[in-house]
């Protein structure tokens, strides 16, 4: 992450912590002007990660989210100390049965995102950043003419 303005915290990987976080994040957010629609979808998305955070990182270490937010874009990274994994989520993951307890976490993040990057090694635990265009922020620009 760069010199934005960020927003550092540090939890233990427990549920209970998981409202603090959300509860930086939307002061933070409201502190630059984010909209609504972008801070329900960033908040979605970060609960989710935090959920896998707490679920499959390692119980003796803390859980660190980053947050920074410029007039383009709003980034996350969401990073544990687990026991992480080998197999990488596909570009997009499809959604489970309506039915499955399990599985709508990487689903989610990446329909809630426009981008969405998951890094991890066994043993080294597993860091999700998540990254979205704020609302009237240009997603695409046409190349100037002659490029």
């Amino acid at each position: 992450m760069s010199s934005k303005p960020s927003l550092h915290v540090r939890i233990p990987p427990d549920a209970r912590h998981a409202r603090t976080v959300r509860d930086a994040l939307a002061a933070f957010s409201t502190l630059h002007g984010v909209e609504k629609a972008d801070l329900d979808a960033t908040l979605f998305a970060v609960g989710e990660a935090l959920a896998n955070a707490i679920e499959h990182g390692a119980p003796s270490h803390d859980i660190d989210v980053t947050v920074e937010i410029d007039k383009q874009l709003i980034t996350a990274c969401i990073e544990d100390h687990g026991s992480g994994f080998f197999a990488m989520p596909a570009a997009m993951a499809p959604l489970p049965d309506a039915f499955s307890e399990r599985g709508r976490g990487i689903p989610i993040m990446q329909r809630c995102m426009d981008t969405f990057e998951v890094r991890s090694a066994p043993g080294f635990g597993t860091t999700i950043m998540l990254g979205r265009f704020r609302e009237g922020a240009h997603r695409y620009q046409e190349p100037a003419a002659g490029v």
